[in-house]
């Protein structure tokens, strides 16, 4: 069992799987690239192009790639679509459709009306530790809340994105523009350059743009011009697809599904079968006849259902030359044909080889409303609209830069777990163990809020060491509820004679006595330390309102060090806007030799991988390299070396100025 015992800052600290500083000052080292968070900074539903071209894409090179949606448009809303059915068919995936998002986006945006935003992306975030679950890689598909809302829309994506340490790839509609080729590239390349800056600047993890719906007269040159204008500005843009008639199409059964039609007559619908418009038949049939010439292969006619001159006349509009081809006849207000024309229907529909039968449907609506549906139809893909899915694996494949794609995930990526992202993953860990932790300062209301969450989160059992009348009611006049941990008044503990009898056996060589080893074991911090010693406990929680050296004196009595690392130090976790990082040492020594400063270094690395980081280690001073020398910078640079023997597994440097360590840029001038 391991023993642990840490000095609380105030506030939660975290610490991050991808960034860290000690004193020595350590970043996180390129990770896999497990899951792409795909967002637009516009407001659009025509991402299912793109969803499936990338998920065809990247099955070539993952075995199981699964699919997750944080925010779900709610059934009722304006930005509803069949995003999630589409691809639980696509990639055959098992979880039920419900699995498959965290919560909609009615509550989504409830909750952060009322303030619980936190509460929203924790609930997105555990749904998606078990969507993600028996996946190689997942595609995440952000989510526009509603229409009017694009800046609370991308503010959610960007919180949700930080949260699941998602590199972004950024989709940018061109649909409803109309722009000359030039002018297209011109405003393809600014909309991919303000993309690349509004994310970076949002703190995410910039992976590429992706353009889609592009209306270009010369596809292949514009995508030619895009590339060596983007790659001379280093910006990876993997591609296009452009706007396409098929996919743009009306489609029958996308027509009938959102019309909520049902079928009476006919064969099952072709999934290839287009609507290119519809006509409203109130006419007499030659009157009709006549109006029909004017149109198109594809027409839909809407009619009531007592109408069997239309429905028994239509059909000679599948002889050829007769009248343009009729792709279905809706009936409304829910009527049904008249018994003798339902016989004659059956029989034609019967011979399938006369070629006469036409799709017939009912809908509840009446033949206003139901015109007006048929405008308002969005050509939406369906899992059953297989001619407009395999479109857009061939565009995918013709148009988008696949090599480019796979080798920027081959490449893996910095990516820096924001600290919300932390949390969450420190959270399931302690459920997953579930520890008991001490807290030894149970006067401090802050102490009481955490042992509140850590219990309600079911993070860990929870002792809480001091006066359990005066914690009681401070935690009754602060509503917290801490019904399920064990406060616990040393003096009073049936634990304390147990204790005194080891502190005296361990200390008397120091001229403890028994009555002295009591005293120091009623006080809470020694208590605590007690506690973990002799296995009551798994670890301490201490400092909000102790010195470091009040909080580490007890262990340095009776814990002692480890024998591998017998210096001891400390490190700080802090939560900052672009990543989680660990500061080390800044408590404990203050002024180490070359030697402990290795240790230091060394020590807070092999912390930040019990935290699962990749650490790397950064030995801060005033200069960088051999640009200055100095009994300082010397010291650092020997420590440098030390640490690099005694882990050249990691990757070290030093000595290096702070804002090199963490700016890239910096570093590289």
């Amino acid at each position: 069992m391991r023993r642990s015992l840490h000095r609380a800052a105030v506030g939660m600290a975290l610490p991050s799987q991808r960034r860290a500083l000690t004193a020595a000052a350590i970043s996180q080292g390129k990770v896999p690239i497990e899951n792409l968070y795909v967002t637009s900074t516009e407001v659009t539903k025509k991402t299912a192009p793109v969803l499936i071209g990338l998920a065809h894409t990247l099955e070539q090179k993952f075995s199981k790639v699964g699919y997750f949606r944080p925010i779900q448009p709610s059934a009722d809303s304006s930005m509803a679509d069949h995003h999630i059915d589409v691809m639980k068919q696509q990639l055959e995936l098992s979880q039920d459709v419900e699995e498959l998002y965290g919560v909609t986006s009615s509550r989504a945006m409830e909750g952060m009306l009322n303030g619980k935003g936190d509460d929203i992306v924790e609930e997105i975030l555990n749904a998606y530790e078990k969507c993600r679950q028996g996946h190689d890689f997942m595609i995440i598909e952000g989510s526009q809340i509603s229409k009017h809302e694009s800046a609370m829309s991308w503010k959610i994506n960007v919180d949700i994105a930080k949260a699941l340490g998602s590199p972004v790839l950024m989709v940018t509609d061109l649909g409803d523009t109309k722009f000359s080729d030039s002018e297209l590239l011109e405003e393809m390349v600014s909309r991919t350059v303000m993309g690349k800056d509004q994310a970076e600047g949002a703190g995410l993890n910039y992976f590429g743009t992706f353009a889609n719906r592009v209306r270009a007269t010369d596809a292949d040159a514009l995508r030619a011009d895009l590339m060596k204008t983007l790659g001379d500005k280093d910006i990876p843009f993997l591609g296009f697809l452009p706007m396409d008639e098929m996919i743009a199409s009306k489609r029958l059964n996308e027509v009938t599904h959102q019309l909520g039609a049902t079928q009476l007559f006919g064969k099952a619908i072709a999934n290839d079968t287009v609507v290119t418009s519809a006509v409203v038949a109130a006419s007499a049939l030659k009157d009709l006849f006549a109006h029909l010439k004017k149109y198109k292969d594809g027409a839909m006619i809407i009619t009531s259902g007592d109408r069997s001159d239309l429905m028994l006349g239509l059909m000679v509009s599948r002889l050829p030359g007769v009248l343009p081809n009729i792709s279905a006849i809706i009936l409304t207000n829910g009527n049904y044909p008249h018994s003798n024309t339902h016989e004659i229907l059956k029989g034609v529909e019967a011979l399938d080889k006369s070629g006469l039968s036409i799709p017939i449907f009912s809908v509840p609506n009446d033949t206003f409303s139901t015109a007006d549906g048929f405008a308002k139809v969005s050509t939406d893909i369906l899992p059953t609209s297989h001619v407009k899915i395999d479109r857009c694996k061939h565009l995918f494949d013709e148009f988008v830069e696949k090599e480019m794609l796979i080798g920027e995930l081959d490449q893996g990526m910095v990516v820096n777990r924001s600290p919300k992202h932390f949390q969450h993953f420190i959270f399931n860990k302690s459920r997953a163990v579930h520890r008991h932790i001490v807290l030894t300062e149970g006067e401090d209301i802050r102490v009481l809020q955490a042992a509140d969450e850590v219990l309600r989160q079911n993070l860990s059992d929870v002792t809480i060491l001091g006066n359990p009348e005066e914690i009681k009611l401070t935690a009754k006049t602060s509503n917290l509820d801490l019904s399920r941990a064990n406060i616990v008044r040393p003096a009073d503990s049936d634990l304390l004679e147990k204790y005194v009898d080891y502190f005296y056996e361990k200390r008397k060589h120091k001229g403890v006595t028994k009555e002295l080893a009591r005293d120091f074991c009623k006080d809470e911090t020694y208590f605590g330390t007690l506690m973990v010693e002799l296995g009551d406990a798994d670890g301490m929680v201490s400092g909000a309102c102790h010195t470091t050296a009040n909080t580490i004196r007890p262990a340095l009595q009776l814990i002692k060090t480890s024998p591998e690392r017998p210096l001891v130090s400390s490190i700080f976790f802090m939560c900052l806007e672009d990543g989680v990082r660990i500061y080390g040492d800044c408590a404990v020594n203050t002024d180490p030799t070359a030697n402990e400063l290795a240790q230091i270094a060394v020590t807070s690395a092999e912390s930040a991988e019990a935290f699962g980081m990749i650490p790397k280690v950064a030995l801060c001073s005033y200069a960088t390299g051999d640009s200055n020398s100095g009994p300082i910078i010397d010291k650092v640079r020997e420590a440098t070396k030390i640490a690099q023997e005694m882990r050249p597994d990691l990757d070290i440097y030093g000595p290096i100025q702070y804002d090199a360590a963490v700016d890239a840029s910096i570093a590289k001038t």
